[in-house]
């Protein structure tokens, strides 16, 4: 492997993390080849799809000032003579090549490839990564030079960093399919009890319903952040889910229990699946009066009134206000509590609490991960 640099380094992550927030396929193909230019130095870059067994071809190209249809007539009727794509469909490597790994510019020169295409655009230097799609169809990014060939330095990065661009593919195509399931089901989605919020990557809003807006201002007014985004103190909750690595296939991993007064709650589910973009799932529920049904899980009435407190988004000196208790023997009722519910900490034991208060989960919550796991898996 050619040796990189830090600076080499640093900027694929910056590609990575760029391309890793695109939303659509489209949206993902510009960023690729707007992004590439800066790693890897190119007259022209292209995203282009081939299928061989059809002749057809498509695709976007930077600087935007050349014919595109021109330029994909000339490839639909010369692709038999490109040595990459001949090479990518026989062996089905996702490896870069470059045309000199095949031909020397003399035998490039005497094709019609290069006479009715490459010799019109200067190019003289060519290097080519595949992207996931569906075969045969075949999804190329494409660099060209007019001078000095690519080096072994340029496709070392290209092929470090296809892995990442290959996932983001993956997952804009996902999420895209998602968003046109969720789009079909938005209006009935609107009529039920809970809210939705499609995320894209960590913290990005993909699509919300008009419930789910309506709770996230009622329940974090005057926070500050930017129309269309999630509040600050729940994009602060997930990131550190991500960052544990807890996130659980197919399972509400987690429940944030965010308090608005002594009689309304919002319970927020983070839900991923089988790779499907993850979403959060919101309920409202009306605060209960009484601990009693707490009891019901081993713990004794006092500490089904501390636990309920723990549910309500209380800390342990507000708790010790209400119960006129110390804030010590709080958290002690608060050790025991999760020693007997087997949990880790106050928010996995306020989700145990809603969930014996409520009966259930939220109501809608299985058909959304049914819903994205066949989003997920559509072909």
């Amino acid at each position: 492997m050619e040796f990189l640099t830090n600076e080499d380094y640093r900027q694929m992550l910056e590609v990575i993390g760029s391309v890793g927030v695109a939303t659509t396929p489209d949206e993902l193909q510009q960023k690729m080849v707007l992004l590439l230019a800066r790693l890897v130095p190119a007259d022209i870059i292209s995203y282009t799809e081939v299928n061989p067994a059809t002749g057809r071809v498509s695709g976007i190209i930077h600087p935007d000032e050349f014919d595109l249809s021109h330029l994909t007539t000339a490839l639909q009727r010369y692709m038999h003579e490109h040595p990459v794509i001949m090479h990518m469909q026989q062996t089905g490597s996702h490896h870069a090549f470059r045309i000199s790994d095949f031909m020397s510019q003399s035998q490039l020169h005497d094709t019609g490839l290069y006479m009715e295409l490459y010799r019109g655009l200067g190019v003289e230097f060519q290097i080519a990564i595949t992207v996931p799609t569906r075969k045969p169809v075949i999804g190329a990014l494409v660099l060209n030079r007019r001078s000095r060939d690519f080096s072994e330095r340029d496709r070392t990065v290209l092929n470090m960093l296809r892995p990442h661009l290959a996932n983001a593919f993956e997952m804009a195509q996902i999420t895209a399919r998602l968003q046109s399931q969720l789009s079909r089901h938005k209006g009935v989605l609107d009529h039920l009890p809970d809210g939705v919020v499609l995320l894209q990557g960590v913290t990005r809003v993909g699509m919300w319903t008009h419930k789910a807006r309506i709770w996230l201002d009622k329940y974090f007014p005057g926070d500050g952040r930017k129309a269309g985004s999630l509040p600050t103190e729940i994009c602060d909750w997930l990131r550190r889910l991500q960052s544990a690595r807890q996130v659980v296939a197919g399972e509400p991993i987690e429940t944030l229990l965010l308090k608005n007064n002594n009689r309304d709650q919002l319970s927020i589910h983070f839900v991923q699946r089988d790779g499907a973009p993850a979403m959060l799932v919101l309920e409202e529920q009306q605060s209960p009066t009484s601990a009693r049904p707490l009891e019901g899980l081993g713990l004794s009435s006092r500490q089904a009134e501390v636990l309920m407190g723990v549910a309500q988004g209380m800390a342990d000196k507000q708790i010790a206000g209400v119960l006129r208790i110390s804030t010590r023997t709080v958290q002690k009722h608060c050790q025991a509590i999760f020693k007997v519910l087997k949990v880790g900490g106050r928010t996995e034991a306020a989700s145990v609490a809603w969930q014996r208060l409520r009966g259930s989960g939220p109501k809608v919550l299985g058909m959304l991960i049914g819903l994205a796991f066949a989003a997920a898996n559509m072909t």
